[in-house]
């Protein structure tokens, strides 16, 4: 029987039964409605050093709330375990919350307009950064060529990063300041966009991108922390309670590590650390896999690239893209080199993440985990996305025990444009969860914020509708693959705790488990999935603490 089972037909009962008897506790929070794996009742929930330890029908509370030394009424609200974001990046959610916000920009000019109205409140000759442009919402839906960005900011370097951060648009002074020219050679696993004559855009694609980012300023340890912090506020308001971290550096897990050492930390980090840094998978290979006392922090992952974005035509396609003949996208980083990392990683004890969205590349990480899965059975590694998977391959990731790491709001941001990138047939092959599941294979969900919204709501409805907010197309985009409400909610509490190795002591609601609650004012579940977007996030807790409260100021 699993952990989390015998939790809660065993130690449920003893805990009520203990009621007469109970113990002082620090909280008791009642009132709510508490939906657990076989349902959802009345309970008061009885905390204790961030564990619940006792879940108590109302009718048996009273002593409970006698010794308890807070009390909290949450009479009408409904409760679940804590909302996991399986895939996003905490610094750069933070930085977006402070740079040029481009989404949902309807042209290039509005772009630039923004960048422009920004730029004049900066010191002369600062950098300029922003996120969230995407073509495909412009009218030609053509990369930028940036003419028109130079002319309005002519005295300001600027990198504006694409919204799913896998190409960065720079100006003509950020073009001089990184020594890019029509001579300069398309890096390994990146593109320069170029223009008819030759001349480069300002567009640089996935390993280009570096081209540019060796120039910018890096953000100082303060910087950091104001971000992790931000980030941590951020999440915590859409009821989010851990975050994995998808790439984490070593100045970050530096920040992280003083953070939760001073009881800083807001949400729960679950680190993968950034496997291009050779030297800080020596280090933290030589200690191994790490959790802290408390919970708040588990250095648990290494994150590597086998291709880039869809949007970018950066995924990996066993096939040219359709709108697009003479690229397959790119191959970000070698078979060799992924065999060896993960090789090194599985062999620390650390889980591979393996970033994959192409057909082509899902295909490459599942090649790479069958090998190394011979050496080291029981590894559990991920692939982050999972986007597009070629049939022969949907059986393989129940075969190797693979979890895909899926961000369903991924789905209904590209659906207008995947068709054109794709191609008919292999438009079948996208965002296919319900097959994996059928498959047998274990999911998770997330968002990758700040690509886009961390709010868990937005995903669930992406998930069970296959529409956008505003309900389109009417009746889903391959609706065959949608999940259901019950399914979207677990991919966000107890099938992210299983992806993060912590389904024993988080992601449901028992005893002896985490006092890690989102709590909300209705049900998620209901008869018309519009519930989901209709829900409002009254508190959530952490390890037994209000990390938000609505209507609070603190």
């Amino acid at each position: 029987m699993r952990l989390w089972l015998f939790s809660l037909v065993v130690l449920l009962p003893m805990a009520m039964a203990a009621c007469s008897q109970a113990p002082p506790c620090d909280r008791l929070l009642r009132g709510a409605t508490v939906h657990m794996v076989d349902g959802a009742r009345p309970l008061d929930v009885a905390i204790e050093g961030g564990r619940i330890v006792a879940l108590v029908s109302p009718g048996e509370s009273g002593a409970w709330r006698r010794r308890a030394r807070e009390v909290v009424d949450l009479t009408g609200a409904h409760m679940y375990p804590g909302f996991t974001e399986d895939h996003a990046h905490l610094t750069s959610l933070g930085a977006a919350l402070e740079q040029v916000d481009l989404k949902g920009a309807a042209s290039f000019d509005e772009v630039v307009a923004r960048v422009q109205a920004a730029a004049a409140k900066l010191p002369a000759g600062s950098w300029v950064a922003g996120r969230g442009w995407d073509q495909n919402l412009w009218p030609d839906k053509a990369f930028p060529h940036h003419a028109a960005l130079s002319a309005a900011v002519p005295e300001h370097p600027v990198a504006l990063r694409r919204v799913d951060g896998h190409a960065v648009l720079t100006n003509a002074r950020g073009l001089l300041l990184a020594g890019v020219t029509r001579a300069t050679d398309d890096p390994p696993g990146g593109r320069i966009l170029r223009d008819a004559s030759g001349e480069p855009t300002g567009v640089l694609v996935d390993g280009a991108e570096e081209l540019l980012d060796r120039v910018v300023p890096d953000p100082t340890i303060g910087d950091i922390e104001r971000r992790v912090l931000a980030a941590g506020r951020h999440l915590a308001s859409l009821g989010v309670t851990e975050i994995h971290d998808a790439g984490t550096s070593r100045d970050e897990l530096a920040v992280l590590r003083r953070l939760q050492q001073e009881g800083r930390l807001g949400v729960r980090v679950w680190v993968m650390l950034d496997g291009g840094d050779d030297e800080l998978l020596r280090s933290e290979g030589e200690v191994g896999p790490s959790v802290t006392t408390d919970g708040m922090l588990a250095v648990r992952g290494v994150k590597l690239y086998a291709d880039g974005a869809l949007g970018s035509r950066g995924a990996w396609l066993g096939a040219p893209y359709n709108d697009e003949p003479g690229t397959r996208g790119l191959e970000v980083t070698s078979r060799e080199r992924l065999l060896a990392v993960v090789r090194q990683a599985a062999k620390a004890g650390f889980v591979p993440c393996i970033h994959a969205i192409g057909d082509a590349a899902v295909t490459r990480a599942l090649d790479v985990y069958a090998e190394v899965l011979a050496d080291h059975p029981g590894l559990r590694p991920r692939i982050e996305h999972a986007q597009i998977v070629a049939p022969g391959d949907v059986p393989r990731f129940a075969a190797l025990g693979v979890i895909a790491a899926v961000q369903p709001t991924h789905c209904t941001s590209d659906m207008p444009w995947a068709p054109l990138r794709l191609g008919t047939d292999r438009t079948a092959w996208a965002y296919r969860w319900r097959s994996l599941l059928a498959a047998g294979a274990h999911l998770s969900l997330g968002s990758d914020a700040p690509i886009e919204s961390a709010d868990p709501r937005l995903g669930m409805w992406a998930a069970v509708t296959r529409r956008t907010p505003e309900g389109q197309p009417a009746d889903g985009w391959n609706p065959a693959e949608a999940l259901t409400v019950a399914e979207a909610i677990a991919g966000y509490t107890t099938w992210a705790a299983y992806a993060a190795g912590e389904q024993g002591w988080r992601g449901t609601i028992a005893p002896a488990f985490a006092a890690d609650l989102t709590v909300l004012d209705r049900a998620l579940e209901g008869g018309d999935p519009a519930a989901i977007l209709q829900v409002k996030v009254v508190r959530t807790v952490v390890a037994g603490r209000d990390m938000f409260v609505a209507g609070s100021s603190s």
